[in-house]
């Protein structure tokens, strides 16, 4: 099964992999201002995710089969990865065990590491919501915002509904298939393989996903990594400052046009 994706531009391609609960078109404004950059812009929606299929199995292995079909399917020789979140951790795995296959690497605002389990309240909070009975989005990030304070999570679930024939809602995403597989989702990365390649680390000034602790970790992991502070910006980076991430990756990306 191949990943649903949008794709615009021509050039060299470049492959955005988006967060946990997300999906491609969480990218799209920044999508289309690199694809006027000479770039082949690919807003992927991840298994479990979006518009690809669902399956009961998830992990970052299986992610980066997926992506390694997605390449074949379209044609895609060593594309450049951009990954936010989950998307950061899977494009990171991809790289480290496929470096042939990826041109070079931006992760943004996540570390090669281990993370605490932190996204119960998501979950429990979406199992809850009533989404059968729900008739607009705005119903929906109300009953969120009982139990989720964050407003750019309730804007990202509210996304990542539908309208179906129905005319009720209903999510995007797979909750199981997910939810199963969560434990593998926030585990780190092998530290047994190194990726040669030139590496974005982006870190928000407001975040603690990546923290000067993990700098020592990702330039171990990653010796030709890069990382810089995002300022006025928390973990959607690419939200709260999209000027300041645009050119950090444009000028990034220039050095790999062909």
């Amino acid at each position: 099964m191949i990943m649903h994706s949008k794709i615009y531009g021509k050039g060299q391609p470049l492959l955005i992999l988006h967060g946990l609960f997300g999906m491609g078109d969480n990218w799209t404004t920044l999508g289309k201002k690199w694809a006027g950059d000479h770039q082949e812009v690919h807003l992927l929606d991840l298994r479990n995710h979006g518009k690809s299929f669902h399956s009961g199995a998830m992990s970052y292995d299986l992610l980066s089969e997926d992506l390694l079909n997605y390449m074949e399917r379209h044609g895609l020789s060593k594309p450049v990865l951009l990954g936010h979140s989950m998307g950061g951790k899977a494009a990171m795995h991809f790289s480290l065990h496929y470096p042939e296959n990826a041109r070079a690497l931006v992760v943004a605002d996540i570390a090669p590491r281990s993370y605490p389990a932190h996204h119960q309240k998501i979950i429990t909070s979406i199992k809850h919501v009533p989404i059968n009975t729900l008739k607009s989005r705005g119903a929906l990030n109300e009953f969120l915002q009982e139990n989720i304070d964050d407003p750019a999570i309730r804007e990202l679930l509210s996304k990542n509904s539908y309208r179906t024939e129905e005319d009720h809602f209903a999510f995007r995403f797979y909750l199981p298939g997910i939810e199963n597989n969560y434990e593998g989702l926030i585990s780190a990365q092998s530290t047994e393989k190194t990726y040669h390649g030139k590496a974005l680390f982006l870190c928000g000034d407001e975040s603690d996903y990546i923290v000067r602790e993990d700098f020592s970790e990702i330039q171990k992991i990653f010796p030709g990594s890069e990382i810089i502070t995002i300022p006025k910006a928390g973990h959607w980076i690419h939200l709260d400052n999209p000027q300041a991430v645009y050119e950090k990756v444009d000028r990034f990306l220039k050095a790999y046009q062909e």
